[in-house]
């Protein structure tokens, strides 16, 4: 072989690996881990992988924004305060603990988005009401997020983690808060924007 070819073959052999060491994975224990809504019958595919999505930005927010979120910015071309806002966020994160799925709060989520989905509304009306029977059950922290217009597990995830036009963020903070514990999620067809997603928060334990 000449030195050229020598030089052209370790040229080649060098961009390859700075290739692979720039592309950030996941690995197949940390995808493995996230996905707790797995054996659960009463989620469709799309619910579950909603579940999985909230829980790898929870275990690791910088690889989630290396990955998923870069992605989906560059295919999106989406660029404003909120997306920079999120990547600050992402980036300084810490990782924070799983979240489980619990029957009792995907009903929760299920009856709102029904009932608006049939009515063509948005919004988090009488949540108190609607949850007086689950915090009569623990003295815990609530939350919701609803989403409109996909039924898209990542583009649902990445409409909350946005959170456009939502000035305190609250469907962000409400993915990456390390005080709830379980979470229920339904999608829903929705009268005027096609679909809709009801996520459910609970700091409790419970099914």
């Amino acid at each position: 072989m000449h030195l050229t070819q020598k030089i052209s073959t370790i040229l080649i052999f060098i961009s390859t690996a700075n290739i692979v060491v720039a592309q950030k994975t996941w690995d197949l224990k940390t995808l493995e881990k996230a996905n707790t809504a797995k054996n659960i019958s009463y989620l469709t595919t799309q619910e579950k992988k909603v579940i999985q999505y909230c829980n790898l930005v929870r275990l690791n927010p910088k690889l989630f924004l290396e990955t998923f979120v870069k992605e989906y910015l560059d295919s999106t071309k989406e660029n404003n305060n909120y997306t920079g806002s999120l990547i600050k966020t992402l980036r300084f994160a810490k990782s924070t603990g799983l979240l489980y799925p619990s029957e009792k709060l995907y009903a929760l989520a299920k009856e709102h988005a029904i009932d608006f989905g049939k009515k063509g509304k948005t919004g988090h009306a009488d949540f108190d009401k609607r949850f007086m029977k689950f915090t009569k059950e623990c003295d815990c922290a609530i939350g919701e997020n609803c989403d409109y217009g996909s039924n898209n597990a990542l583009d649902i995830v990445m409409s909350l983690l946005i959170d456009a036009d939502v000035p305190d963020l609250g469907h962000r903070e409400n993915i990456l808060d390390p005080e709830y514990k379980n979470i229920g999620v339904s999608i829903q067809e929705h009268k005027k924007y096609d679909w809709t997603c009801v996520m459910d928060f609970s700091g409790a334990t419970l099914k």
